[in-house]
């Protein structure tokens, strides 16, 4: 009899809780002049996120939830295209590409890959497509922009290819071998050029280790590289170096500790580096190294995760992913230092493009 009470007082409770409603989704348009921020949220935890800031400071945390019903990004966000009217949205462990409209934010569509395949960087290849690196396939694959289909499945490049970009006729690709994990195969930590006409490797730049990045500076025709080194090694700072397509070499090479990101100024070719200090800003042809604002990440505490470019505005943004765990910020930062302002958003801001 007591267990007939308990049951019945069970459904009651249980008929008594409200039964949790989607959000109501708003159809207002972005405010223009903002920057779209992908936070990764946690791995394989379904919280990616796609925020948006205003040039006031004002952020609106997940653009995708809030204008679009029952729908997430995804899982596990790793970078952004702005391309027109439309934002292509990595989810890598979703294994896809999801676009949506650039004013509003309303879903258009996604690019979908086989199962299994995890779509990790892009570059914008012409009008019409893009490339993406294939972290755990060690390749690159094109896409149609305006399809919404993939053009080419596999381009082979190294191992764990992770940035990447395109300038003249070439595509630089950064094969990380993720660091110590896969160090000792063939191509780990080297930048695979490939041509853009058929995407077959045409040269191989090599001792990067734990490479991460490639960053065009187009306007004066070089590509910056950045990578981590590796952690076993007893000297594993990390750096920049800067390569001249003109010559095949390296023609600057300068370190850094833990670098997390690099951004180049397209009017003066200064380039700003994320690193374990705070972010230095460093000029080629001066060789010279400016501190430009100082801060130490702690162990998973204010941890200065990321660094972008704002257009818009010709200022730098650092995503800041706190204690990875919980919302991270975006701080806005003019070209002297100063901190214009300080945004909230998702779990662990990675990406930007405004």
């Amino acid at each position: 009899m007591r267990f007939v009470i308990y049951v019945i007082v069970a459904l009651v409770v249980v008929r008594c809780v409200p039964v949790p409603s989607a959000p109501d989704v708003t159809t207002t348009p972005l405010t223009p002049g903002g920057v779209f921020v992908v936070c990764e949220g946690l791995w394989r935890q379904n919280n990616a996120t796609l925020s948006y800031c205003t040039p006031s400071g004002t952020s609106e945390r997940d653009v995708v939830s809030t204008r679009n019903a029952d729908l997430r990004l995804g899982d596990t966000g790793s970078d952004i295209l702005v391309r027109g009217d439309s934002v292509y949205v990595c989810a890598s462990s979703s294994g896809s590409i999801e676009v949506f409209h650039r004013n509003t934010g309303i879903w258009q569509g996604r690019i979908l890959f086989e199962r299994g395949r995890e779509p990790y960087k892009l570059a914008l290849l012409n009008d019409t497509s893009a490339v993406c690196s294939i972290l755990n396939e060690d390749c690159i694959a094109e896409v149609h922009l305006r399809k919404l289909t993939v053009r080419v499945a596999k381009a082979p490049t190294g191992p764990a290819p992770e940035g990447l970009c395109v300038m003249g006729n070439n595509i630089y690709v950064a094969n990380s071998g993720l660091g110590d994990l896969r160090s000792k195969e063939e191509g780990a930590g080297t930048v695979s050029i490939l041509d853009v006409r058929d995407l077959r490797i045409v040269n191989t730049v090599r001792g990067l280790p734990n490479v991460m990045d490639c960053i065009a500076d187009a306007r004066r025709n070089r590509v910056w590289i950045v990578y981590r080194n590796l952690t076993s090694l007893p000297d594993s700072l990390g750096g920049v170096v800067l390569f001249d397509p003109a010559t095949n070499s390296i023609i600057d090479h300068q370190r850094f500790a833990s670098p997390k990101g690099l951004v180049v100024d397209p009017e003066t070719g200064r380039i700003y580096v994320l690193h374990l200090m705070g972010v230095h800003s460093y000029d080629h042809d001066t060789r010279s190294t400016t501190p430009l604002i100082e801060h130490r990440s702690g162990n998973g505490n204010d941890v200065w995760y990321s660094l972008g470019w704002w257009r818009e505005q010709n200022i730098l943004l650092v995503g800041n992913a706190r204690s990875y765990v919980t919302d991270g910020e975006v701080i806005a930062i003019d070209l002297n230092g100063n901190v214009r302002f300080r945004s909230s958003v998702g779990l662990n801001p990675a990406a930007f493009e405004d």
